[in-house]
């Protein structure tokens, strides 16, 4: 068994090549969790919105090596098989055209295909808030204990009966953040948004370096239509966690609704990303944003994502419609 407790990592990295530029990527992987070592990672290259570009396994030494074609910006993953949820770091600091290749460049004149370098490190101790277990090691075992009976009436979707445990926890527990979070989510399902703001307030201020709360009211705050309000709390829970695909996904529904079309785009593209079938509005709202911007391109691929991730949906055949008009 693992000592390293394995969570979601950070998988994204931009490197600003030309539009379709080809470019030949390499580096080492190094891995610290299977026996298989580099032979069980693959490496693989993705536009932003998730079609693959290239992948390659790494050889001796845990060296890799591919050459690739595409867009201005190609988003790095990294599989270890076995290990779905590892921690991985991309060394995003060595990204560098190679000095050799320039300069023969500027003596021969000649094009060559330019070279990165990207190393991808398994193992390493990740950065970031802590996870649900973490949180309750440090609780009172007993309020743990009604903790987890609430939580199994959660998921039994008695959602009534789960949020009445979450109110008497709380209130015999009030410090016990994690009962503030479920409660205040079940709420904003619900659409009961003021006492969902009270609920994440409250745990806010129980714990404000943890991201959970700032999601929760971004949450309530766009159900209230508040996408202002929200869009702030939702700036501050990304900042603590980057990866939380519920923050970027909140966070781009409060900027698509304020009109910031740029900022909405990052966080849809990272909810790609980190979860390609999060929510199929996702795909929706990105090929809006292109129609904006006049780019029946970046339109078409994002329905062209949709389908890939969604092909029972029941607007497909109007999707595929809108593609064919697209030319698609």
């Amino acid at each position: 068994m693992l000592a390293v407790r394995l969570t979601a990592a950070a998988l994204l990295a931009l490197y600003p090549a030309a539009a379709a530029e080809t470019v030949e990527i390499k580096g080492r992987v190094t891995n610290q969790f299977a026996a298989e070592k580099y032979r069980a990672v693959q490496v693989i290259v993705t536009d932003r919105l998730g079609v693959e570009l290239g992948r390659a396994r790494p050889v001796a030494r845990g060296q890799y090596e591919l050459k690739i074609t595409g867009p201005r910006y190609i988003i790095f993953k990294a599989l270890l098989e076995g290990y779905p949820d590892a921690i991985y770091q991309l060394d995003t600091e060595e990204i560098k055209e190679s000095t050799k290749d320039r300069e023969e460049n500027r003596v021969f004149g000649e094009l060559r295909i330019p070279t990165y370098y990207q190393n991808i490190t398994f193992g390493a101790k990740a950065s970031g808030p802590q996870g649900l277990e973490d949180l309750l090691a440090r609780e009172n075992p007993a309020a743990v204990k009604a903790y987890r009976a609430a939580r199994s009436q959660k998921e039994a979707g008695d959602l009534k009966k789960a949020a009445g445990s979450l109110e008497k926890l709380i209130r015999q527990y009030p410090d016990f953040y994690i009962g503030y979070i479920d409660l205040g989510m079940i709420l904003a399902a619900q659409q009961e948004n003021d006492r969902a703001v009270e609920v994440f307030t409250q745990a806010q201020k129980l714990r404000p370096e943890h991201p959970w709360a700032y999601v929760g009211l971004g949450f309530a705050l766009n159900n209230k239509q508040d996408y202002r309000s929200a869009a702030e709390y939702l700036e501050k829970a990304v900042q603590l966690e980057p990866n939380s695909v519920n923050a970027q996904f909140q966070l781009g529904q409060a900027a698509f609704k304020l009109g910031d079309h740029e900022r909405a785009l990052k966080c849809f593209e990272q909810v790609v990303v980190l979860d390609p079938k999060f929510n199929p509005i996702v795909y929706k709202t990105l090929a809006s944003i292109y129609v904006a911007r006049q780019d029946a391109q970046g339109a078409a691929r994002a329905l062209q994502s949709y389908l890939a991730q969604f092909p029972d949906a029941a607007d497909a055949e109007k999707v595929k419609q809108i593609l064919a008009r697209l030319g698609r």
